[in-house]
């Protein structure tokens, strides 16, 4: 009676027999498409020669080899040419950059002269006037026109010196107020300003 009796798979048997017969199942799978592949392979080869035939593209694969041929070719000759063009510019501006050099030391140019200025054609108009406007300006300062500055510079050391003279405070400054007029500077000094008198009005 016992043996009759119809018994629920538990839940732990059913999960067991689920996963191994998805594994047998999958093992064969893989075998029999293993000799599938073989054949595949064989039958493949078999008829290659009639599919392509069929598709007539043959003309189209001739073409393609002959344009890629090309292409690469051109690509080849155009890195070529590239770097060619590339070391002849190279050199080029070394050769430039070497002869601004030289000139730099003996005319003392303070314009530094750096390579990376030479590199591109559009910046060799402003470096070059930079260097020209620093000897002009060089050139103008040393000249008859740069003079009433040197002037200007010796009177100004002249009334420092007349500062520092130990002279009475009154005297220094009229005779710096002279050496000034000297140079069209006016220092304005009120003409009692060392009065005492004038002192004790303006503290009122």
């Amino acid at each position: 009676m016992t043996d009759k009796v119809m018994r629920p798979i538990r839940k732990e048997e059913y999960a067991y027999w689920d996963y191994n017969t998805d594994t047998e199942y999958e093992n064969r799978k893989a075998s029999l498409k293993s000799e599938m592949i073989e054949e595949i392979e064989e039958e493949t080869d078999s008829n290659l020669k009639a599919f392509r035939s069929k598709l007539k593209l043959d003309d189209d694969m001739k073409n393609i080899v002959e344009k890629h041929k090309a292409y690469h070719e051109f690509v080849t000759t155009k890195n070529m040419v590239e770097q060619q063009l590339k070391n002849d510019l190279s050199r080029s501006v070394d050769k430039m950059y070497e002869k601004l050099l030289t000139w730099k030391k003996p005319r003392k140019w303070q314009t530094d002269i750096e390579r990376k200025l030479i590199e591109d054609p559009k910046d060799h108009e402003a470096l070059i006037r930079k260097l020209c406007r620093e000897e002009t300006e060089k050139a103008y300062y040393a000249g008859p026109k740069g003079k009433a500055l040197q002037l200007l510079e010796i009177s100004k050391k002249r009334s420092k010196h007349i500062l520092n003279s130990g002279l009475p405070l009154n005297v220094a400054v009229m005779r710096i107020a002279q050496e000034g007029a000297t140079q069209k500077i006016n220092f304005e000094i009120p003409k009692d300003v060392f009065n005492p008198a004038f002192a004790i009005e303006n503290k009122k």
